[in-house]
């Protein structure tokens, strides 16, 4: 199990790291250029309302927060790698989306630190969460690079070997990638629902007024 997940992360952390570098990306388009891109958040923000609304409805209760934040997670990273089939724009777009709204999310806090904001308020569910989508996007990214390849093979016949077999190690990894993605997104969410609100709320407090929800 040990040596599986080894290889799994060895044969997949340059797109690990791709994913990191486009979700940052991502972040600093958010935090610095806020004004430009609030149009675009404003629709993203509209996804969150309707995940609260559904939270809401349900009840509220620490489980129905769980099972909402949960399944919401799986579906996305779920999407995120079998979409990037697609040459790899799904989770591409995606991870810069996010990281805008990230980004744009820290500079509406007032009366708070962004940083203290990003300790309290995403740090302890999200060490277990960005991991698992970043991987989920790294993974989509991967199957967009062997779908250009794919492509490319048309021209390059002779490549056609190497590709079949980097295409079956990929689809032979697949499972265990996904499992890994829903174990961390279950930690993630069983922390977002639980954990993270009391330290949001013993660390800041009243103290927090964001401008989001408007």
């Amino acid at each position: 199990m040990k040596n599986h997940l080894r290889r799994l992360w060895v044969d997949n952390r340059g797109y690990f790291l791709a994913a990191c570098l486009l979700f940052l990306g991502g972040g600093l388009i958010g935090y610095f250029q806020a004004p430009a891109v609030e149009s675009m958040v404003n629709e993203l923000l509209g996804q969150l309302k309707e995940i609260a609304n559904r939270i809401n409805e349900s009840g509220g209760s620490v489980f129905a927060t769980f099972w909402t934040i949960f399944s919401n997670n799986v579906v996305s990273a779920l999407m995120m790698m079998a979409l990037g089939l697609f040459f790899a724009f799904f989770p591409i777009i995606g991870l810069v989306a996010n990281g805008i709204l990230l980004g744009f999310i820290l500079t509406k806090a007032t009366g708070v630190s962004p940083w203290m904001m990003l300790g309290a308020g995403i740090l302890p569910h999200g060490i277990f969460e960005l991991p698992a989508v970043l991987f989920a996007a790294g993974i989509g990214i991967r199957l967009g690079v062997l779908s250009f390849r794919s492509v490319g093979v048309l021209i390059q016949p002779h490549k056609a070997d190497r590709l079949k077999n980097d295409w079956y190690d990929t689809l032979k990894q697949f499972p265990a990638a996904v499992l890994t993605v829903i174990a961390l997104l279950f930690v993630a969410a069983i922390v977002e629902s639980s954990i993270t609100p009391l330290i949001l709320h013993g660390i800041i407090g009243d103290q927090m007024k964001l401008n989001l929800m408007k």
